[in-house]
């Protein structure tokens, strides 16, 4: 009686493990550009699907799909990453980094590959309300031996695509309508 009980714990114990939600953690590592005149005041999260940012695969074929997330969410993550491996300027432009889609997968196939995208809008604020100076999208994929372990950077690697973009862009001489954010969330 006392093995089927260890046995039955056990099992119990392996499933409640590997339901768990997968978090990452943006590591530390400095962006190698600097902000040309602004900083990121605020990161807000847009997406329509907020529960998750895509999926990874457990177990010992890879047929359990657990749910992914960044470690206190998409906005917080995301901002703490920027402020503390971003140079930006304290005395430039105040900028809002909205996050309107952020996804990660891994194939089944092989090569396993992981992929990350994402698309974000980059806001001036003024009197409350917010006006787009630009929009960017990244997207990579790349394989490797443990993708699971890898999807941090790829999420590293299309956020820094998307700030370079933007700092390359001509933002500062763009006029924008401003609407309130509500207004914005409205028109998604």
């Amino acid at each position: 009686m006392k093995k089927y009980l260890v046995f039955i714990v056990l099992f119990g114990m392996h499933n409640i493990i590997w339901s768990q939600e997968e978090l990452i953690t943006l590591e530390n590592e400095p962006v190698e550009f600097e902000a040309d005149g602004f900083y990121i005041k605020k990161v807000t999260d847009a997406r329509e699907e907020k529960d998750n940012i895509g999926f990874v695969q457990k177990g010992l074929f890879k047929k359990k799909k657990v749910d992914a997330d960044l470690k206190d969410g998409v906005a917080p993550a995301i901002y703490d990453y920027l402020k503390e491996n971003f140079t930006q300027n304290p005395s430039g432009v105040p900028i809002v980094l909205r996050i309107t889609k952020l996804e990660i997968l891994e194939s089944s196939s092989l090569p396993v590959k992981g992929k990350a995208e994402i698309k974000v809008e980059f806001f001036r604020e003024k009197d409350g309300s917010l006006g787009k100076l630009y929009g960017a999208e990244s997207f990579v994929e790349k394989p490797a031996v443990n993708v699971t372990a890898t999807h941090e950077g790829r999420i590293r690697e299309v956020i820094t695509s998307c700030l370079q973009n933007f700092n390359e862009s001509d933002w500062q001489s763009i006029s924008p309508m401003y609407f309130k954010e509500e207004e914005l969330n409205e028109n998604n």
